[in-house]
């Protein structure tokens, strides 16, 4: 008897850790990936997928062994390390290891990709632990007397608390991880997709300036027809306060690499697919201070190449 409801109780444990797990991933990473596929943007789900390989495990672990021992302060541990895995993989997927995942899915693409380290990163991990960790760590106190409960009761939905109760605070840590960092690799492309959408809608049409100037046609001016071509859109570098940005759009057999500033898009070049990025930081990628006046948009701080700056 006794054996039988700790088999039940592992159990339990294991289906909470995984529900955990779920759900947080989903809403941190899920969410993005489906926005992102709507707005033509290059492996959209690349984020997801390894993401539910590292937090499933993780969770699922955390919670057999919350529920295995009963023990208050191995469960505090537990999930307060689960807490700190979720809020490194969520500062660092953007800048350092979705760059890595497409040097080796897409390695014509790995001269473009230039992220600086993020400015005053401990900011970030503070808020991500913060918010993050204590979901995590009052969801390991709440297992225990979640499972009892469940144990305890007849009905199917009592039965069923753990796992109703846990995705609830689980989806609200994976939302707060996608409003601390995803969330600002994710709007430039929306922006850019949508303004590309809008220069292929009017093109060859005669727009009243107020309205062009609104929706920042000058912006794609360059490109011509190509706003006609199907493409793909991915995010290849940014500054250390994720503010300027750059996103390269693969038309297939030409490139245009598009300068993003704090979500406003300001000029788009195009670039040759054999294009090497020693040659385009050749005059000076480290950090500029001048400003610079392109279509009526004031950048700072440019990283662009002198020939484009003059």
């Amino acid at each position: 008897m006794v054996n039988e409801f700790s088999r039940k109780r592992v159990k339990l444990g294991v289906l909470y850790g995984f529900t955990a797990g779920l759900f947080f991933t989903l809403a941190a990473w899920g969410m993005d990936a489906i926005i992102l596929s709507r707005y033509h943007v290059s492996l959209p789900f690349l984020k997801l997928l390894p993401t539910l390989l590292i937090c499933l495990p993780a969770a699922i672990l955390a919670g057999y062994l919350t529920a295995k021992f009963e023990n208050g302060l191995l469960s505090f541990i537990l999930w307060t390390g689960l807490a700190i895995l979720f809020t490194f993989l969520v500062i660092n997927i953007p800048t350092k290891i979705l760059p890595w995942l497409f040097n080796r899915i897409k390695p014509e693409y790995a001269t473009l990709f230039k992220f600086d380290d993020i400015n005053d990163v401990g900011l970030y991990w503070f808020y991500g632990v913060f918010a993050i960790g204590l979901t995590c760590i009052l969801c390991g106190i709440m297992e225990n007397l979640l499972i009892d409960q469940s144990l305890a009761s007849s009905s199917t939905l009592g039965i069923l608390i753990p796992l109703l109760i846990c995705p609830i605070f689980m989806t609200g840590a994976g939302v707060s991880g996608d409003l601390l960092m995803t969330n600002h690799y994710r709007e430039p492309l929306v922006t850019m997709e949508t303004l590309l959408q809008n220069g292929a809608n009017y093109y060859g049409q005669e727009v009243d300036p107020l309205e062009a100037r609104k929706m920042r046609l000058s912006v794609i001016k360059s490109l011509d027809d190509l706003v006609l071509v199907p493409h793909k859109l991915t995010v290849v570098s940014s500054d250390g306060y994720m503010g300027m940005m750059q996103v390269l759009v693969d038309f297939g057999e030409e490139w245009a690499l598009c300068h993003v500033v704090y979500s406003q898009p300001t000029f788009c070049e195009i670039i040759s697919p054999k294009y090497k990025a020693d040659k385009y930081y050749a005059h000076g990628v480290e950090k500029s201070t001048r400003i610079e006046i392109y279509n009526n948009d004031i950048i700072l701080g440019s990283n662009f190449p002198e020939t484009l700056t003059t």
